[in-house]
């Protein structure tokens, strides 16, 4: 960005930043006063305050805390173990939201009208509507889309003194929807689904407007409300989550947290009922095949005692019986454990990680074959959670699933060796019982037959023993099935709400007024296409800037006042000592001067007619030549437009000293541009303007030529072999900077002798016209305070 005032050293940001806007503070004003009453109109009328609702809930994670697990360990029933992380994505699924929204019937919200409570948008009207609407299928409900349905309520006669009236409440008698009365406490059928009106127990406040409601599935409701929870851990060592919910209804996001803290806490102990409820099923069918068994055998050993007439056995049978039957247990002990190690391939094996069906570990001891079985259901538990309420290429799902892959071998190799080491043992059992098989054999037949059916029932009534322990514990497990967390705050909102913050609205405002602000001026002046500053010119062109002129009033030129020390005066004098130094340096005297422009209305003529005036006001004999033939605005301005001028000199009609006028100064010529004739351009290259250009230089000290704009025509560059020096005059928001930048290309503007720029008409800056301008302000700062200070001086006399 470019200022327009140098200074020996760079300015700070500061200072700059003061001269460029500092002029337009009016306009910054009216921005911040409009833009600070829309804010107040915007917070008055238009903004819905927003309440923060606060809930907090602890979690047993494996990772953090104490591990709860041993107890259903001990039970072989394997325990879920949650880790916090986890249990956040879960509380943020859209399962669960979409549970809290059918529960607490937000499908169907209910508003109040624009221009309820001095609000000119809609308002909730969670506590203020007189009934409720309940869906009897919210999954299939007719959405209304964006169309706002009005209703209307009518109420039972309060005419029995507090029959109908509770704390200030009348009974809802009927609903009216589109003409169409609906009876309250009734499942109706209406355009948008089976619906329900009910008396709302959440009203605490009187409707203050017209009233009417929406209907959304619960699927599409859940993303909005789900994108206002926050849900993180209070530290990173903590197993505590803290649940924070924005809602513009304190009451409706409380009963928002505290539902879903239910039906989380709910779905948890689901999730152990159902894993306890697996163990239940499987022993309850194996005790049936088991009670099956026993009775064929009771059968069995009647029909022998009653065919055979065994009635006991000796002594050594019986102990030889005791030793088999004790090895069958044992033998039966080892399938048990090889059926449940089936069960656990198929388990482990199973390719969807899906965790429905539970394998039984019973008669399972190996600590480490447990945990791994209960770290690889963990795992599917987790992974089937993440598919609930995340994709497949959820990095956490993906962590989990290569988690069930990597546990897969190492289980199977593990069953492998254990079923190893328990078909060895197995075999073991049946060899030492056919020695026992053997021994028998010298018993009498009737006796070993009764024995080994004795045998068998003894080895099923074991099995069945066992079975019912189990079943025992995993009701016991089933009926004692609490949540793995607990809640430690229900929810909880803050007095105030937290959107939005007076102060922000009022700063952010003022942050934006600024910036319009700055961006209007800087578009004003950075986008303008014509010379505004100094800075510009010198950016622009190689040629110096000799000096700058202000503008001034038509009545405070030189040719009116004559005054020495007004501002124009103080002015010119700058310029004149311009020229004074450009004379030393060059070692030259400096008495031609041509004074032109690139367009017209650049105000050549006024520099050349106070400038004149100048150095006759300092003494100097001064001539003024008019040479712009074709539109004499300087002839004008003298008056001296019908006299004989530089036409009819060219013209051979007239002598030099004929065509050399007075004026009121008595140092200052003048010298018309005459009524000259179309051939102008011609008389001008006929040669004679040297002869006068010579004689006026010596009759006089300067000589001061008025020509035309370079531009469209060319008869200034033609001059300029007669001139010592070339003032180009450039005026502030009138010189088109395409101009600027063709100067030192343009063969016109080359041919000028000695070129230097005078930058006229520079103007206040800003709303305010004052002393701020485009200029570097060499002092007229200055001389503006101190004309000013005259003036109120001359007031005051």
């Amino acid at each position: 960005m470019q200022t327009n005032k140098k200074t020996g050293s760079e300015m700070n940001i500061i200072s700059v930043v003061t001269n460029w806007y500092l002029p337009y503070w009016p306009l910054f004003l009216i921005l911040l006063v409009l833009g600070l009453a829309i804010a107040w109109a915007y917070l008055k009328y238009f903004s819905v305050p927003t309440y923060e609702t606060h809930a907090t809930i602890m979690v047993k994670d494996e990772k953090k805390g104490v591990d709860e697990s041993g107890v259903l360990e001990a039970l072989q029933i394997y325990p879920t173990k949650n880790i916090v992380e986890n249990e956040i994505e879960v509380i943020h699924s859209r399962k669960l939201m979409e549970k809290v929204i059918e529960q607490l019937h937000l499908y169907a919200p209910i508003y109040e009208d624009a221009g309820n409570k001095g609000k000119l948008t809609p308002t909730s009207a969670y506590t203020s509507s007189p009934i409720t609407i309940i869906s009897r299928n919210p999954d299939e409900l007719k959405e209304t889309g964006d169309s706002d349905v009005y209703f209307l309520v009518n109420y039972f006669a309060n005419n029995n003194a507090g029959e109908f009236k509770e704390l200030n409440k009348l009974k809802v008698k009927d609903v009216v929807i589109k003409n169409k009365t609906y009876p309250i406490d009734q499942w109706v059928t209406t355009p948008y689904g089976e619906l329900k009106f009910v008396e709302n127990q959440k009203q605490v406040d009187t409707p203050g407007g017209q009233m009417y409601f929406q209907l959304v599935k619960p699927k599409n409701m859940a993303p909005s409300i789900i994108a206002g929870l926050e849900v993180k851990p209070a530290s990173k060592l903590s197993s505590t989550m803290d649940l924070t919910l924005r809602d513009e209804v304190p009451q409706r996001g409380e009963d928002i947290l505290n539902k879903l803290l239910l039906v989380y806490n709910r779905l948890s102990i689901e999730e152990k009922k159902g894993t306890a409820a697996n163990t239940l099923d499987f022993i309850e069918n194996r005790l049936v095949k088991v009670e099956r068994e026993m009775d064929s055998i009771e059968q069995k050993i009647q029909n022998f005692r009653t065919e055979k007439g065994v009635v006991d056995l000796s002594a050594q049978s019986r102990q030889y019986l005791d030793n088999v039957g004790n090895n069958d247990r044992k033998m039966a002990d080892l399938s048990m454990q090889l059926a449940s190690l089936n069960e656990m391939e198929r388990f482990v094996n199973s390719k969807d990680n899906r965790a429905d069906m539970l394998p039984s570990a019973i008669g399972i001891t190996d600590p480490v074959l447990t945990d791994m079985m209960g770290k690889l259901y963990n795992a599917k538990v987790e992974y089937e959670k993440m598919m609930k309420s995340t994709g497949e290429n959820n990095p956490f799902a993906l962590a989990t699933a290569k988690e069930i892959e990597q546990l897969r071998p190492l289980i199977l190799d593990k069953l492998k060796s254990q079923r190893m080491n328990l078909q060895a043992s197995k075999d073991d059992l049946a060899s030492i019982s056919g020695g026992y098989n053997s021994m028998l054999r010298t018993i009498p037949q009737k006796e070993r037959e009764l024995m080994t059916i004795s045998r068998e029932q003894a080895t099923k009534k074991s099995i069945y023993n066992y079975l019912l322990e189990k079943r025992e514990q995993s009701a016991l497990a089933s009926s004692s099935a609490i949540s793995d967390s607990k809640i430690v705050d229900m929810a909880n909102t803050s007095p105030e709400p937290v959107s939005p913050k007076k102060m922000l609205v009022y700063l952010a405002t003022l942050v934006v007024t600024m910036g319009l602000g700055i961006g209007l001026v800087s578009a004003k002046e950075m986008l303008n296409k014509k010379i505004l500053f100094r800075s510009e010119i010198e950016g622009l062109t190689v040629v110096p800037v000799i000096a700058e002129i202000s503008a001034n009033k038509e009545n405070e030129s030189l040719l009116k006042t004559g005054s020495k020390t007004s501002v124009v005066a103080e002015q010119f004098r700058h310029l004149r000592a311009a020229l004074g130094l450009i004379s030393r340096q060059r070692d030259m005297k400096i008495k031609r001067i041509l004074i032109t422009s690139s367009i017209s209305s650049e105000g050549k003529t006024y520099i050349s007619t106070n400038l004149s005036r100048s150095l006759a006001l300092a003494g100097n004999k001064v001539v003024l030549v008019d040479l712009d033939i074709r539109k004499p605005k300087t002839s004008s301005i003298m008056g001296v437009v019908d006299k004989p001028g530089v036409a009819e000199f060219l013209e051979g009609d007239k002598k030099p000293e004929e065509i050399i006028g007075r004026t009121m100064d008595e140092n200052l010529y003048i010298i018309s541009a005459g009524n000259g004739q179309d051939n102008a351009r011609e008389l001008i290259l006929g040669g004679k303007l040297k002869t006068l250009v010579a004689y006026l230089t010596e009759k006089f000290d300067y000589v001061i030529l008025d020509a035309s704009p370079i531009d469209p025509v060319s008869d200034s560059y033609i001059f300029s072999e007669f001139c010592d020096l070339t003032l180009f005059v450039m005026r502030h928001n009138r010189t088109p900077k395409i101009m600027v930048q063709m100067l030192d290309d343009n063969n016109k503007f080359k041919a000028l002798k000695n070129p230097h720029i005078v930058f006229n008409g520079i103007r206040s800056r800003g709303i305010m016209k004052g002393m701020y301008g485009y200029s570097y302000g060499y002092g007229y700062e200055n001389v503006y305070r101190e004309k000013q200070r005259r003036r109120s001086k001359l007031q005051s006399v």
